[in-house]
């Protein structure tokens, strides 16, 4: 089988990109990360492939620390050459939109991750849901506010969690409308008190979700930081649901 079709023939070159990436591994804030966001949005990725020797071609993946599996994918030619070691750099070109939706459309994944080894910026789920429905219907794709009423057991599961999970301080509770479906899901906002908090986010979200969406009465979820730009505004003026004793 002729494997030299599935060869990556496009030169990628993101400078920008690759900067702003750095810029968020060295200070993860809110306006490091939006200038990213910006960035992204309007580039091109590489996502390599891996060919069998029947000649199907397969997305390759990677799982974290905690077995999640994420896809993967390069924001330039010469990080995915170093990559492959002098192997056949296999591989497709695809815009930002297009790996999301790739993401959010296979539930074994649980988001992609930008040039591993290098830079090496990782983008959850919640993160792409987020981001996707601003790009595709703007801020007003959701309404957030007060639910009229909590799940029975919340609180205290809550607060439970506050005591195994030192590195959260404070939850916020909201109730969300997603417009276009009508669909209700629960989202939880949560405030780190230190640089753990910011560091292992995404696994601290993971064992989150996994934890307390059994006391949901039945509805999904999702889970933000309060540094995020959209949290941020959803909880300004708002008193946390639970503060850590």
């Amino acid at each position: 089988m002729d494997k030299s079709k599935y060869i990556l023939q496009e030169t990628i070159d993101n400078k920008r990109l690759n900067a702003l990436m750095n810029d968020v591994r060295q200070d993860p804030s809110e306006e490091n990360m939006v200038e990213l966001l910006k960035e992204a949005a309007v580039s091109t990725f590489i996502v390599p492939l891996s060919i069998s020797d029947d000649g199907k071609a397969c997305i390759q993946g990677m799982n974290n620390s905690q077995g999640k599996q994420y896809m993967v994918v390069f924001a330039d030619t010469k990080s995915y050459k170093i990559k492959c070691g002098g192997e056949p750099m296999y591989g497709v070109t695809s815009k930002f939109e297009e790996l999301i939706e790739v993401c959010l459309g296979n539930a074994a994944v649980e988001g992609f991750v930008i040039n591993p080894g290098f830079e090496e910026v990782i983008f959850g789920k919640d993160m792409l849901s987020m981001i996707a429905d601003t790009m595709h219907g703007g801020d007003d794709t959701a309404k957030v506010g007060e639910p009229d009423h909590y799940p029975a057991k919340l609180h205290g599961m809550l607060a439970e969690f506050l005591k195994v999970e030192p590195s959260v301080n404070k939850i916020w509770v909201r109730l969300m409308k997603v417009n276009k479906s009508g669909e209700l899901r629960w989202l939880f906002i949560l405030e780190g008190d230190n640089e753990g908090y910011a560091e292992k986010k995404d696994y601290v979200h993971d064992t989150f979700r996994n934890y307390i969406r059994q006391y949901l009465d039945g509805l999904d979820l999702m889970c933000a930081s309060s540094a995020d730009e959209f949290a941020s505004k959803v909880i300004e003026g708002v008193d946390p649901y639970i503060t850590r004793d």
